[in-house]
């Protein structure tokens, strides 16, 4: 079993739930089913290890440099933290920001930690995409600061319009698995209270 299976088999027993009386996602969709893919990146190293190798790869064979890689907090940030730091294991400064879902209203008042700045080029990373537009309130401010978004990299697409929506929007956008792919190999979700 190759990495990419691997990291396959592992969130789709962990991270796929599912219960009777169903969930309501971030888009404000009820869903038969959620991906909870904290429980993959945060509570297992292992996989946390085989998601940054699988993104660092994707983030490498870009053509166009790449100053930063970052997303919306929190689905993005043990993504991003990972990447970096096997970035850095391989020579490579990739450093990491994490956009705010608010801007603090306290201390410094930053709606991005991390620097982000004019004429950077990013990468966005996100965990789960359903519409697109948890990725798209991660992109707004970075454009605001003058950074050009060159790609983004999603872990999980659950495939309801979320990629066909961005590149509409002139972004270029792939993700690491599709929910078809992660349930075309007999997968049976998780049960969760």
């Amino acid at each position: 079993m190759d990495s990419r299976d691997e990291l396959r088999a592992i969130i789709v027993s962990q991270s796929l739930l599912t219960r009777p009386e169903g969930y309501v996602l971030a888009s404000g969709k009820p869903s038969s089913y959620y991906f909870d893919l904290k429980l993959t990146t945060l509570s297992s190293p292992f996989a946390l290890s085989l998601a940054a190798r699988l993104l660092l790869d994707k983030i490498n064979a870009l053509s166009e440099p790449v100053d930063a890689i970052g997303g919306l907090t929190s689905g993005a940030d043990p993504l991003t933290i990972a990447v970096s730091l096997l970035a850095f294991r391989e020579g490579r400064t990739l450093p990491a920001f994490f956009v705010r879902d608010e801007q603090k209203a306290h201390g410094t008042q930053r709606d991005i930690e991390g620097i982000v700045e004019d004429g950077m080029s990013v990468v966005i990373l996100d965990d789960v995409m359903t519409t697109g537009n948890s990725v798209l309130k991660a992109i707004k401010p970075v454009e605001k600061r003058g950074a050009r978004v060159v790609h983004i990299f999603v872990l999980v697409d659950r495939e309801e319009g979320g990629i066909a929506f961005l590149r509409e929007q002139k972004y270029k956008v792939d993700p690491v698995f599709t929910y078809g792919e992660l349930i075309s190999h007999g997968a049976v979700p998780r049960t969760s209270r």
